[in-house]
């Protein structure tokens, strides 16, 4: 009995994990693309700016860089929140490492 709730307990730490750890990884995946998306949608307007002869042209590079520092801002909000899922995935961890000790240590008592 006691070991079947052990490893019931670790079934379920083990699957709140593997769920923790994918929205990161999805979280990190996503702006990771988003990034080079931007990138490359930055590089074929300033290609095609030099194309048409505007890429001096101080409108052009005030704009340009506008956008540059508004997906710098989205890339850092999105790194903020993903900080902020590492660090409860993290403090669930701990939660569970808690809760798996107090249930083997209430195992010992009853044994």
């Amino acid at each position: 009995m006691n070991d079947a709730r052990l490893r019931r307990l670790d079934e379920q730490h083990q699957h709140e994990n593997e769920t923790a750890r994918r929205r990161i990884d999805l979280a990190e995946t996503a702006i990771a693309q988003y990034r080079s998306q931007v990138h490359r949608v930055q590089e074929s307007f300033f290609q095609l700016a030099a194309h048409h002869g505007v890429a001096d042209d101080p409108a052009f590079r005030a704009e340009l860089q506008r956008l540059s520092d508004d997906t710098d801002q989205k890339v850092h909000a999105v790194g903020r929140m993903i900080a902020e899922l590492s660090e409860e995935y993290d403090a669930m961890t701990r939660r569970q490492t808690e809760a798996r000790d107090l249930l083997l240590a209430q195992q010992r008592e009853t044994d």
